[in-house]
């Protein structure tokens, strides 16, 4: 009997690569990619790109795959890889971290009002950029992402106390940086 893997749940799919069905890892592959690409985009440098490391990420997990706990969610243990590889790679360049996240686009609006956004945009890219990867990672895992405080403490290996914390700077920072570069008042 074939089942969609688009309608499987990660743990479903996990279960099936582990039986040696690798189009389930496909899909997992198309679920996360995107996401694995903006958290390993802070890491990223002219020598080694985004897609190298998502690459890596995923190769990876799927050699780990076996290690998987199903008690907790897929989506936060590639997360957890997609970071240590990151932290890695920073480690063997020892460079200052870049950011670029994703811009969504905009409802229908007027050329100047579009225009004034990526500014800003732009803008905030900048000063997240100049932040330590110590936070701006939390900061898109958050903002960008949507990971709840848990979810970021397991995909950072630190308490949740931590990540608030760290939140809290980072914001503090990034409207401190914002206000010097004349972004907000």
């Amino acid at each position: 009997m074939s089942v969609r893997r688009s309608t499987l749940e990660d743990n479903e799919l996990v279960t099936r690569t582990l039986a040696g069905d690798v189009r389930s890892y496909e899909e997992l592959v198309r679920r996360y990619e995107r996401l694995v690409g903006r958290v390993v985009y802070s890491y990223a440098r002219r020598e080694i790109s985004v897609e190298d490391l998502v690459q890596e990420t995923f190769l990876r997990a799927y050699d780990r795959l076996e290690t998987f706990n199903p008690d907790y969610r897929f989506k936060t243990w590639l997360l957890a890889i997609a970071n240590n590889l990151g932290v890695d790679t920073l480690r063997r360049r020892r460079e200052v971290v870049e950011f670029n996240s994703e811009t969504h686009a905009p409802v229908s609006r007027s050329p100047e009002a579009e225009a004034v956004d990526a500014d800003r945009s732009r803008g905030v890219r900048e000063a997240i950029a100049a932040l330590p990867e110590t936070y701006g990672v939390p900061l898109v895992l958050r903002y960008t992402e949507g990971l709840s405080y848990a979810e970021i403490a397991e995909v950072l290996s630190i308490t949740v106390p931590a990540v608030k914390s760290r939140l809290f700077r980072a914001r503090n920072m990034l409207a401190g940086r914002l206000k010097e570069a004349g972004e907000w008042g």
